[in-house]
């Protein structure tokens, strides 16, 4: 299980995508949630499992909640 912070866009999207090709469930923190939900749709629809989560990583109770958020719907995080 991942989490991929920035995941809306660039280099954050990219890995996402290349995690769940890898066979791992994915969740996917940015501020962008519509970005995040096209993500996880493209996830899905090639078979992979992606959890969204809408974070903002400057904010220390929020990328808390995201790892927090993580472990509870996906079992853990590597």
């Amino acid at each position: 299980m991942a989490l991929v912070t920035g995941a809306s866009s660039g280099i954050g999207e990219a890995a996402a995508l290349a995690l769940a090709e890898r066979g791992a469930a994915v969740a996917l923190a940015a501020r962008r949630t519509g970005r995040l939900d096209d993500l996880a749709g493209r996830i899905a629809s090639a078979g992979g499992r992606a959890l969204v989560v809408a974070t903002d990583v400057t904010d220390r109770e929020q990328a808390e909640a995201a790892v927090a958020r993580t472990v509870q719907e996906l079992g853990r995080l590597d």
